[in-house]
């Protein structure tokens, strides 16, 4: 099984889309409109200023450009009419402000029928004699490239790089995962059991523990990159890319614990060049996850060696 890229969707593209609108036009003139509190009314925020709404959408990837192009026409379809109904709401949020650009803001977009629609449902809009609404407005649509400054300012806010705090991994923890996934745990345990180096079971079992808090330290240095989906996309490519060798790199010679400590250095020093945003301890988190991963998902294999 080989990684995927997966592009944000859902709240996490909604959260990332409010921080770079935030960073692009200055957190005093973009405004974020919270949905709990009965609805957003077809609006994720505005910019005072520009007099532009914004609607963010990220559908799950990866799809078709057909299938991405229905899931985008469906929803501003649905937010169009949101932003035409919801007057009374609206009104309250701008104020005496009219809007000049609703913007449908996506990850990513490569449809020019997307476009097409969106000049539909301006007309829609204008139609509609909306007292929100300016008399030269339009719907456009944009995507996270078109916010590069941005994003590299808040990806580079740091000059030593991406670094997160999570939090420690507990016995609780790894109980909790070793008792959902036994497959996977019997898999990791035979291979640990290849390894020359732990010649009791008590070492055995300790370092399989080892691996798992690895795992877990990682996957959730994983969630919170999530929040950077330049860097998460390179992280995942750069894993996936490695990973289509790793079966070549268990045909040589070399024992199973040079096999390891190989694997995670080669990995480290591969994703400090791709993803250069990193900070060096992240990096080193993300090398260990990734050979503790394939070693419980099967990718990465030892020689068979007798154990006493």
């Amino acid at each position: 099984m080989t990684a995927n890229v997966t592009r944000l969707s859902g709240d996490d593209w909604e959260a990332w889309a409010n921080l770079l609108l935030s960073q692009h036009y200055g957190p005093t003139d973009y405004q974020r409109v919270p949905a709990k509190d009965r609805g957003d009314g077809g609006i994720e925020g505005f910019c005072r200023s520009k007099r532009e709404a914004f609607q963010c959408y990220g559908c799950e990837e990866p799809i078709s450009v057909e299938e991405r192009y229905k899931k985008q026409r469906d929803k501003m379809t649905a937010d169009i009419q949101k932003f035409i109904d919801n007057k009374l709401v609206l009104q309250a949020l701008f104020g005496q402000l009219k809007m000049k650009r609703w913007v449908f803001f996506v990850p990513h977009f490569d449809s020019k029928e997307i476009v097409a629609h969106a000049a539909r449902k301006a007309q829609e809009v204008i139609d509609a004699g909306l007292p929100y609404v300016d008399d030269d407005f339009c719907v456009v649509v944009c995507q996270e490239t078109d916010f590069a400054v941005a994003r590299d300012q808040l990806i580079n806010a740091t000059s030593q790089g991406l670094k997160f705090k999570t939090a420690s991994i507990t016995t609780e923890d790894v109980n909790a995962w070793t008792q959902s996934n036994d497959v996977m745990l019997g898999v990791l345990k035979s291979k640990i059991d290849k390894l020359p180096t732990l010649r009791t079971q008590v070492q055995r079992d300790a370092f399989v523990i080892k691996v798992l808090h690895w795992y877990l330290s990682g996957q959730a240095l994983l969630d919170r990159l999530r929040e950077y989906p330049q860097v998460y996309e390179k992280v995942i490519e750069t894993k996936s890319h490695r990973e289509e060798f790793l079966a070549m790199g268990a045909l040589n010679d070399s024992a199973s614990n040079v096999v390891v400590r190989e694997t995670i250095k080669d990995f480290k020093d591969t994703l400090k060049r791709e993803a250069k945003e990193l900070h060096d301890f992240c990096a080193d988190q993300l090398a260990y996850e990734a050979v503790a991963d394939w070693l419980i998902r099967c990718p990465l294999e030892f020689p068979e060696v007798a154990n006493g």
